[in-house]
């Protein structure tokens, strides 16, 4: 009887974890298909202005990553203790944090003067029209400013 139960049991952990992986799988094919169609109904400009955050992301990701492998490196070569690393990875970090908050802010800076600079010259180019979202070469010119203002 009890070689039963503890079957039983076996029986069940397995197939909760296969429901789990199935649930794991499905929410993430699921999250995949309304990503894509979050980013289709966007337009040209809040896709540049998405690729652009993503590579910020990716870049901060990769300088904590960097900052890991120099961590581990600079404890191997001193032999130090958890506490000195942490307390390096710590400071470190946290003058990182306050740079990229800096930076965010003037860059959300740089893109309010921006998006009204683009207003003013659409309203220089086209005074008459009340929208300048028909037009392809406004939304053409302002996307090719956008990019040459973050190189």
């Amino acid at each position: 009887l009890s070689f039963i139960s503890k079957t039983e049991n076996n029986h069940d952990f397995y197939s909760s974890q296969t429901d789990e992986d199935f649930m794991n799988m499905k929410f993430k094919k699921d999250y995949d298909i309304e990503q894509l169609n979050r980013l289709e109904q966007m337009s040209k400009e809040m896709l540049l202005n998405e690729y652009v955050l993503m590579e910020k992301k990716n870049e901060t990701l990769e300088a904590k990553l960097e900052d890991v492998k120099v961590a581990e490196e600079v404890n191997e070569e001193k032999g130090g203790d958890l506490e000195n690393r942490n307390a390096f990875i710590e400071e470190d970090l946290s003058e990182k944090i306050v740079l990229f908050q800096q930076e965010v802010e003037s860059l959300f800076t740089e893109n309010k003067r921006l998006t009204d600079e683009n207003a003013q010259m659409k309203k220089r180019i086209n005074p008459n029209s009340s929208s300048s979202s028909d037009n392809p070469s406004s939304s053409s010119s302002s996307s090719s400013s956008s990019s040459s203002s973050s190189e």
